[in-house]
């Protein structure tokens, strides 16, 4: 196959199908097992050469990743289920350790606590999209950006990440950002020396380097340090008892952290990292939290302790994938003007106009429509064409049960992002996704507590609004629930429709290929499907591809297309009257 042919999924295939045999096990019975010797990889060189440059991995490295592919079918396994399945002995797979290790190093391979390996969900994703996964640079890191991929790891901790891999990658982060303000803060307490030892440190294989921890703290206290900080950045508080941290260390681990923390022998307390925290007024030792003049210099970045917002998460432009979008005339037509008004000259110029007019010059825009028509991939997109980060507002954080609490939550996360609109090189986007949740229909004479803070929220957003100097997009399903005062702030009002039978014919030929123009035409005019639909299906296809190891036929096809339309007929134009 020539590369100009190959796709990720046709290469794994290839290799699969080239190095897969049928054996008689001990039960007598045929196996399907897979050779890795020198004289497969000689033949399915092309292939391997292919996955190997698309990954960052050897020949080698990607030959054995198709074979897992196929024996995992995205479950768990062992070393010895793949030394097995290599028709080899466990002393023999052993020198393929170095491979094995080299794929954990990329991400493509992920080992929980129990020592079990898997491929992690994001490079299913990936794959089901036929896209090679590429593990995020740690170069360039804002401190912000190191705190919520710290509680990004957390919570694949949580769902059985081996913490030394958690933790060496948190480690790569600081040590290749060191004039970040988190860095700054553990080099200053010695929980992680970054000082002039990360000029020995690759940025982009940080967590994989020779490193001399001697002058840091030991593994488990730089821990515990991350992990209040994943707490203090995902719940607004870092208060801890020591129950909180049963899912994030090994049994014995956290009874030696307990019984040091006790006779009060942890560094962290030594340096006054970590401090008793008050209940009720006073200091209660079973209760600790982050020093608060310690939390100030983590966040220095952020704007300071009362700055930083859990509400919010960033989104690098750098990590949106490309992706081709198709639209009718109409919303083409407004896209692109909302992209050429984005580049930076535009937007900047266009900005001091408005301001020199003594208009608002805040960019605020509305996309709505139904469901799977592309209005959040389109910011993305636009994000990613303008080199600009979206910071991506939480409604369901942003509400809280206490009072007050969801005014002071949405305050603070205006607080942040003009912060980041001060601070960056471009300005970033602020983005409200299913936005009818916050920007609703305001309540005349509200008398209960909840309709009483809903309204307090849409004031301080209108408010918001009206003082924006940034960008804000808002996307929602639902526009009917929108207040007309939210529509007048709007300068910007783009409606997504479903597309086109054109428009659709394109999205099928876009996302399925392999797809004849005459079968695109009939799937288009057959289903009245939305972009969101139409990847539902092509997922479908490409997962029973994965395991089954064969491609599906037309009326396979057709038949997913029926299953999405939850049984509905299929859509057909009615011709004449």
């Amino acid at each position: 196959m020539a590369e100009t042919d190959m796709t990720i999924l046709s290469a794994i295939e290839s290799i699969v199908d080239a190095s897969r045999f049928e054996k008689t096990a001990k039960n007598k019975k045929d196996e399907i097992y897979f050779k890795m010797d020198d004289e497969l990889l000689l033949s399915i060189h092309p292939e391997a050469a292919f996955l190997a440059k698309e990954f960052s991995i050897t020949e080698k490295q990607a030959v054995l990743f198709a074979i897992i592919i196929e024996v995992s079918q995205e479950e768990e396994f062992t070393v010895k289920d793949i030394s097995r399945k290599l028709d080899i002995s466990y002393i023999r797979f052993l020198s393929y350790e170095e491979e094995i290790h080299a794929l954990e190093h990329a991400w493509l391979l992920r080992r929980d606590r129990w020592g079990k390996y898997y491929i992690g969900k994001d490079v299913s994703r990936c794959l089901e999209k036929n896209k090679a996964y590429k593990r995020p640079s740690v170069k360039g890191l804002s401190t912000f950006t190191i705190l919520s991929r710290i509680s990004r790891l957390f919570r694949n901790v949580d769902d059985g990440l081996d913490r030394y891999m958690a933790l060496m990658e948190m480690d790569g982060m600081l040590l290749a950002n060191p004039e970040t303000s988190i860095a700054k803060t553990a080099n200053k307490y010695k929980i992680l020396r970054t000082g002039d030892a990360v000029q020995q440190v690759d940025p982009d294989e940080s967590w994989t380097c020779e490193y001399d921890y001697s002058d840091s703290m030991s593994m488990a206290e730089r821990f515990l340090f991350y992990a209040m900080c994943h707490k203090y950045h995902s719940n607004d508080t870092d208060e801890c008892r020591w129950w909180y941290f049963r899912e994030y260390f090994a049994s014995s681990d956290l009874e030696d952290l307990q019984s040091a923390y006790k006779d009060e022998e942890l560094e962290l307390q030594e340096k006054k990292v970590l401090v008793y925290a008050s209940q009720d007024g006073m200091l209660v030792k079973d209760l600790f939290k982050l020093d608060d003049s310690v939390k100030e210099e983590i966040l220095a970045d952020c704007g300071g302790l009362h700055e930083s917002s859990p509400m919010a998460g960033l989104i690098q432009h750098s990590s949106l994938a490309k992706k081709d979008l198709f639209y009718d005339d109409a919303v083409s037509r407004n896209v692109d003007l909302l992209a050429g008004l984005l580049s930076e000259s535009r937007f900047t110029s266009v900005r001091d106009a408005l301001k020199k007019k003594g208009m608002r010059s805040g960019f605020t825009c509305l996309f709505y429509g139904a469901p799977g028509t592309g209005k959040t991939e389109t910011v993305y997109q636009l994000a990613r064409n303008s080199g600009r980060d979206i910071i991506m507002a939480d409604v369901s954080k942003l509400k809280s049960m206490w009072v007050g609490e969801s005014e002071k939550n949405l305050k603070n996360l205006f607080s942040m992002y003009r912060k980041a609109v001060k601070e960056s090189k471009m300005t970033p986007i602020l983005l409200f996704n299913e936005a009818d949740a916050i920007f609703g229909v305001r309540k005349n004479g509200a008398e209960n507590a909840v309709d009483k803070m809903e309204n307090s929220l849409q004031n301080i957003i209108l408010q918001e609004m009206e003082d924006l100097q940034g960008i804000l997009i808002a996307t929602t399903n639902l526009t009917d629930n929108l207040d007309k005062a939210f529509e007048r702030r709007f300068l910007y009002k783009v409606r997504f429709d479903k597309p086109s039978v054109e428009s659709r014919g394109k999205i099928w030929k876009s996302m399925f290929p392999e797809l004849s123009d005459e079968e695109a035409r009939q799937l288009s005019a057959d289903y009245d499907f939305s972009g969101g639909q139409i990847e539902n299906v092509v997922r479908k296809k490409t997962v029973r591809s994965l395991l089954l190891g064969s491609e599906p036929s037309f009326e396979d096809i057709r038949q997913y297309c029926a299953e999405e339309g939850l049984g509905d007929k299929p859509f057909r134009r009615r011709i004449g009257f």
